[in-house]
C-alpha cells in the first residue's frame, strides 16, 4: 500500500508495516503488540499523550485534524480550553522562544518514508528532516533518571526507547536516499514541569548502532508473531494483561526478603 498522512496510522498500515512503535510495544509485551495488530486492544488515549499530541501538532501545521479529532476533550463547558492544554500552550511557548530549538525545527515535516530492514517492511514518520539532520521533538514529564524495574536506573531517552526509534529512523532514510553516511538523530525535547525546560540532544552514532542491532535480534521473532506463526508470550504486567488475564489456582502467600 501507498503511505500516506491519512492513512499511515490505520489498521491496514499496520498490519502492513513494522514501525517503531508497533516494535516497542512487542518489546515491553508479546501479547499486548499482537493484540494491537489485531485490532482487538487500543492504547488507552492519556493526558500525557494529548499533551504530547497537542504541541507536536502545533509544530507540524496539523492543529487543524488534532481539534477536529480532540477537540471535545480541550474545552471546558464554559468554552475555555483545559488547564492541561493552557500549560500545552506554555510548552510551545517556551520551545518558540529558544532561537537554537526552533532552527533544529527547521525543515520538512511529518515526513513519511518506508522500505524493508531486517526482511521486513517499515515505515516512519519524522517530525523534522531535511540534509542536515532528523530530529523528533519530544514532550517529557522531566529529564530525570527512570527506574525500570529488571533494569535499575535507565535515563529517560532509553526507558522511552527514543535510541531505538533514532536507530530506525535514519536507517530507513539512509535505504531511501541511498546516502553513504545515515543521518545524525537530535531529540528536541521539552518537559511538563510548572517551569518548562528544553533540550537539544543528539544520540551518538554508537547508541544508535547498539539499538539497530537489538531491533535486528528481535524483529524475526516479532514478525513471526505478528503474521500468527509464533504463539506471544503474556508479560502479565501491562494493562492487557491485566484485562485479559485468566486465573487457574490460587496463590500462595510468601513473606518476602528485604532487598
Amino acid at each position: 500500500m501507498t503511505l500516506t498522512n491519512d492513512n499511515y496510522f490505520s489498521p491496514e498500515a499496520n498490519r502492513s508495516y513494522w514501525s517503531v512503535s508497533q516494535f516497542k510495544e512487542f518489546n515491553k509485551c508479546e501479547a499486548c503488540g499482537y493484540a494491537s495488530v489485531r485490532g482487538v486492544w487500543e492504547r488507552e488515549t492519556t493526558d500525557s499523550l494529548l499533551i504530547g499530541s497537542y504541541v507536536d501538532a502545533y509544530f507540524s501545521g496539523e492543529r487543524e485534524e488534532f481539534d477536529a479529532r480532540y477537540g471535545n476533550l480541550m474545552f471546558k463547558k464554559n468554552g475555555e480550553l483545559l488547564s492541561k492544554f493552557v500549560h500545552a500552550n506554555d510548552i510551545i511557548t517556551r520551545i518558540t522562544s529558544d532561537p537554537l530549538m526552533m532552527d533544529y525545527l527547521e525543515g520538512e515535516k511529518q515526513t513519511i518514508m518506508s522500505a524493508e530492514l531486517f526482511g521486513v517492511p517499515w515505515k516512519i514518520k519524522m517530525d523534522v528532516y531535511n540534509e542536515k539532520r532528523i530530529v523528533d521533538l519530544k514532550v517529557v514529564k522531566d529529564f530525570e533518571d527512570i527506574y525500570d524495574k529488571g533494569y535499575g536506573w535507565r535515563s529517560w531517552i532509553e526507558y522511552w526507547g527514543y535510541d531505538i526509534q533514532g536507530a530506525v529512523y535514519q536507517k530507513i532514510e539512509q535505504l531511501v536516499t541511498g546516502r553513504d553516511k545515515p543521518l545524525p538523530f537530535f531529540l528536541a525535547a521539552a518537559t511538563k514541569e510548572k517551569f518548562p525546560d528544553i533540550k537539544l540532544i543528539q544520540i551518538p552514532q554508537h547508541i544508535l548502532d547498539t539499538a539497530l542491532k537489538m531491533v535486528e535480534a528481535k524483529i524475526e521473532r516479532f514478525d513471526l508473531i505478528k503474521t500468527g506463526e509464533v504463539e506471544p508470550i503474556r508479560c502479565e504486567k501491562c494493562d492487557y494483561c491485566k484485562t485479559t488475564k485468566k486465573l487457574t489456582a490460587p496463590e500462595i502467600y510468601e513473606i518476602k526478603e528485604a532487598e
